[in-house]
């Protein structure tokens, strides 16, 4: 009986013209808007992702990203899930095509490089076991003086997604693939990765990648949260991964604290004094995505939290929303609304580390920054 009811309050929705897709007549984006929305919202992910993997099929990954890009521009749902529908498409991308290097070559960096992680994961998902020089092999193509450190993070940090899944959720197991990485800065990224799978699995079971891995009737080998304790899985990890866990893990306090913003900046309080920032910046992240990445509504959730560490929430906020288009503006544009000094400098901090990994040459990196004298 609720089913039915959502489906007919959609409806009406619908034809009273709340919504109306948007999109040249024939147009792909336009034909899966009239296809999809229409639909009880508990169906239209599912609906939403049949679509885009046909465009898969007929059109290719560049251009079934284009298409989920303006189906975002239109629709304000598909734009807040847009990094969930990105993940959709890396998988269904390598599942169609298995091949790692051209299928995420394809993929672009929008709604927070979804795509690239996606395809990874559905890689590691197909695999029984990764040794050394196969993990150290899989993102060697995006090392070098001249290619961007975006690329690679996305390569990397997918990789610490999709070795939870290969492992069946044994996080434990997967950090120690991770470990097999010959960079200092690849670990810490496989090692976010991973921490970041963990709480999916656990929180989004209805993920594209939760729903792959699930696929394969695997048993949780690993207990990913704990109601009693909001720091776990980091007040049990080795301390070599406390950061990267940190980085991730108010993603968790959210869910166990109903997206209570004073509560989740009280439990970042207790964690130890030298991960308090990363806590904090971990807020940020989230808090933008709370705000649907508006930079003022950002700005006031970060004004909730603790004054001590309140700049590091600004810190992650500024990076997560570069982190969305790849493109350093958006964080300029938030940087701009702040009126505390400590917070403004740590602010731009932040959009000078995104753009330094977007932008392998110093000329393009001063062009980024320019931006912000205008």
């Amino acid at each position: 009986m609720i089913v039915a009811a959502v489906a007919v309050a959609v409806g009406v929705l619908y034809n009273r013209g709340a919504f109306r897709p948007k999109g040249p007549p024939g147009s792909p984006e336009r034909a899966i808007a009239e296809r999809c929305r229409p639909r009880p919202r508990d169906r239209q992910q599912d609906c939403y992702l049949e679509a885009l993997e046909a465009r898969i099929a007929q059109a290719g990954v560049a251009a079934t990203m284009a298409t989920l890009k303006a189906l975002a521009a239109n629709d304000p749902r598909v734009d807040r899930a847009g990094h969930v529908y990105a993940h959709g498409v890396g998988i269904k991308a390598y599942l169609h095509f298995n091949d790692v290097p051209s299928t995420f070559g394809q993929c672009p960096t929008i709604f927070a490089s979804g795509c690239g992680h996606g395809v990874i994961q559905a890689y590691l998902q197909s695999q029984e076991s990764l040794d050394s020089a196969a993990v150290n092999a899989l993102c060697a193509p995006y090392r070098g003086p001249d290619v961007s450190q975006w690329q690679l993070f996305q390569c990397v940090h997918g990789t610490g997604h999709g070795l939870v899944m290969m492992n069946g959720g044994d996080l434990p197991a997967a950090l120690t693939t991770c470990d097999q990485l010959q960079s200092g800065w690849d670990r810490d990224s496989c090692y976010g990765g991973a921490f970041m799978e963990n709480i999916m699995e656990a929180t989004a079971p209805h993920h594209p990648a939760s729903e792959l891995a699930a696929s394969h009737a695997h048993h949780q080998a690993f207990k990913a949260i704990d109601s009693t304790d909001l720091l776990y899985p980091c007040s049990i990890v080795a301390e070599r991964y406390h950061r990267s866990c940190y980085e991730i893990q108010t993603a968790a306090i959210f869910k166990l604290t109903k997206g209570k913003i004073g509560k989740a900046s009280a439990a970042c309080d207790t964690a130890p004094e030298s991960m308090r920032p990363t806590c904090y910046s971990s807020l940020g992240r989230d808090i933008s995505s709370r705000a649907r990445r508006d930079p003022d509504r950002s700005r006031k959730f970060c004004d909730q939290t603790g004054e001590t560490n309140r700049p590091w929430c600004y810190f992650g906020a500024a990076k997560a929303l570069i982190d969305w288009e790849a493109d350093p503006k958006a964080g300029l544009a938030f940087c701009g609304r702040l009126e505390w000094k400590r917070g403004t400098a740590l602010c731009y901090r932040a959009v000078g580390e995104q753009v330094a990994a977007l932008f392998p040459k110093f000329p393009d990196r001063e062009s980024a920054c320019r931006v912000a004298e205008s």
